[in-house]
């Protein structure tokens, strides 16, 4: 008797699969298999994909079923896939059994990653600016990705007075529904004050995401001798000055949630007497809708010594500021305005159009990308500035070294921000002398003295510090058109060295010149035209300090010779190099010195040899280089 036709199956009758974008494709992840059977004797079969290139099978063509377990690996390759659910189908065709054919589905989801984003540009504009396009950067956006206004954080002014001085600082206190899962840094801007060589500890937290949290430093700085530890801003500070620091709070989950914000930190030189807002004993808490806020005592310092009245502008509605500085009542909005025009560029950026409807008060607007499902979800908060009408100052460095923190009388220092002056840049005209104090309506002043204006724009500022600065600390206010900024503090010491480098950073090959003494000759040294160990080369560097002449405002003469007041010493890959000559170039502009170095027999040859100057005992800036041969 003839034997019965074989029929085929295939269990489990359907495969599934997961990826989520930007993660590492692990074969065994997205592998399977399924087990081809035959109820009777060997059939032959053929195996076949239809409607997916991402999915292929081994064996695959022809092949025989033998009995009841036959294993067919089946895998699936998303790369290139975008966030979508997809269905492909595996046909196993055989004309002899008495099913001829099976089908199993296969289905491919693929999950977009959650967004991340990392900044905007341009950082913000000016308010009652017209509509604005900004480029939102980050990472994993998609075209299906939207962009919306999620907060907006009012620049509050808070203003003090003894009654014969008065003093304002800006204020920022986000505000977030009570039904917000976001990750986002549990304090506000501006921190509590320290005080040079005093102990200073201020507390983070966080809210949203998932705890427990960690916190870092990502962008700007902190004041020497702080740093972020164990969630705190803690250390003992060593010089004054305002700082801008930005703090990034990481979550537990998986991957990891980050969000950050910026926060100013001002530390008050010791003995400080200049009336002064210094906040509050603990840092004060982001708002939360429809809560209280505090109440919170504001805290100054400083001027007469009280009695204090204080006011208040620009509060997140519902929040009042009494004259007898205590903040109160509770947010009543986080500011949201939905969703806003974007164009996904790439899937690190979109373009936003911000309306000017958004761009009335000086705030913050808090923008956050989503993505759809499957997977996706909504990404951190990333700023977008909207700043008033005066100068924002936002830091204040060595034009040599690109390092801030302190100043030395003569100098040459960048001032960067926002609405600082013109929109197009404009430069003192050497050949009209003195330097002028106020340059296309901008003026410095530094501790109430005009500083010399070299050029200026609307984001930097270059100016002289002016010999005659004393104390411990400065204080720069910038003017331009009538506005003045509020006032940045630095520290001030005898010395602030720092040396240039060709590519105007204060890293990297310095702009230093070999000089060859057969034939008078000066070519710019680099990795391709090293100085020889006993050649002289030329240095040029600022923040020397005092010297012969004091005069801040005029180009250098040819006579008497303009020389620091202080001895400047060089070492060149950390040996000593011999000083030929330390002088004010004639023509240039105070502030100015140029050494001439001879370079040691004994120093090790290479293309990046450390060079460092310094004054008084203060080194310049590491991380700047010579070529030697």
């Amino acid at each position: 008797m003839a034997s019965a036709s074989p029929s085929i199956s295939a269990t489990p009758s359907t495969l599934n699969f997961t990826y989520t974008t930007g993660s590492p494709i692990p074969s065994a992840s997205l592998s399977s298999a399924f087990i081809l059977s035959s109820s009777g004797a060997a059939v032959s079969a053929a195996l076949s994909v239809s409607g997916a290139t991402w999915l292929k099978v081994t064996p695959s063509g022809n092949i025989s079923v033998i009995g009841l377990l036959n294993t067919v690996t089946v895998t699936v390759d998303p790369t290139g896939l975008a966030p979508k659910v997809y269905t492909g189908t595996i046909k196993i065709s055989a004309p002899a059994a008495t099913n001829k054919a099976v089908s199993m589905t296969v289905t491919l989801t693929v999950n977009a990653a959650v967004p991340t984003a990392t900044s905007t540009w341009p950082a913000g504009v000016i308010q009652a600016s017209p509509q604005t396009t900004a480029t939102v950067a980050g990472s994993a956006f998609f075209a299906s990705s939207t962009v919306a206004i999620t907060g907006f954080t009012p620049a509050s002014t808070i203003t003090v007075t003894d009654g014969t001085n008065t003093t304002s600082r800006t204020f920022l206190m986000p505000a977030y529904a009570s039904t917000s899962t976001a990750l986002r840094l549990g304090v506000s801007s501006p921190l509590p004050s320290g005080t040079v060589n005093a102990a200073y500890s201020a507390t983070l937290a966080a809210a949203g995401g998932t705890g427990p949290y960690t916190y870092e430093l990502v962008s700007g700085v902190l004041p020497t001798g702080l740093a972020v530890s164990s969630g705190a801003i803690a250390g003992t500070p060593t010089i004054p000055g305002t700082f801008l620091a930005t703090i990034q709070v990481i979550d537990s989950s998986t991957p990891a949630l980050r969000a950050f914000e910026q926060l100013e930190l001002t530390i008050d030189p010791s003995g400080a007497s200049t009336l002064r807002i210094t906040v509050n004993a603990a840092p004060l808490p982001v708002g939360t809708v429809g809560s209280s806020f505090g109440p919170v005592t504001l805290t100054a310092a400083g001027g007469t010594g009280g009695p204090y009245t204080w006011s208040a502008t620009s509060l997140p509605s519902g929040m009042t500021l009494s004259a007898a500085g205590i903040l109160a009542g509770g947010p009543t909005t986080d500011g949201s305005a939905g969703p806003v025009a974007a164009t996904i560029v790439s899937d690190s950026a979109a373009l936003v159009t911000l309306p000017a409807t958004n761009l009335v008060q000086p705030g913050v607007l808090r923008l956050a990308v989503t993505t759809p499902a499957p997977g996706g979800g909504t990404s951190n908060e990333v700023p977008f500035q909207v700043y008033g009408p005066n100068p924002q100052i936002t830091a204040v460095v060595n034009s040599a070294s690109y390092q801030q923190g302190t100043l030395a009388p003569g100098d040459v220092i960048s001032i960067f921000g926002v609405g600082l002056g013109p929109l197009s840049l404009t430069i003192f005209d050497p050949s009209a002398p003195p330097i002028p104090a106020t340059l296309a309506s901008t003026s410095v002043t530094i501790n109430g003295t005009p500083s010399p204006v070299l050029y200026t724009s609307g984001t930097t500022i270059g100016a002289i510090v002016p010999y005659s600065i004393s104390g411990t600390s400065a204080q720069i206010v910038v003017t331009y058109a009538g506005l003045s900024s509020q006032a940045f503090t630095t520290a001030v010491a005898t010395a602030d060295p720092g040396v240039f480098s060709l590519a105007s950073s204060g890293q990297g090959q310095g702009a230093i010149l070999n000089f060859d003494a057969a034939t008078g000759n000066f070519s710019i040294n680099g990795s391709s035209n090293a100085a020889a160990k006993g050649s002289t080369v030329v240095l040029y560097m600022t923040g020397a300090g005092l010297t012969t002449s004091g005069v801040s405002n005029q180009l250098i003469p040819a006579s008497p010779a303009v020389l620091p007041a202080q001895s400047p010493t060089v070492t060149i890959g950390g040996a000593g190099a011999t000083v030929l000559g330390a002088q004010a170039p004639p023509g240039s502009i105070p502030g100015l010195i140029q050494l001439n170095v001879t370079v040691p027999s004994t120093v090790k040859a290479g293309p990046a040899v450390a060079v460092v100057v310094t004054v008084g005992g203060v080194a310049s800036q590491a991380g700047l280089t010579m070529a030697v041969k």
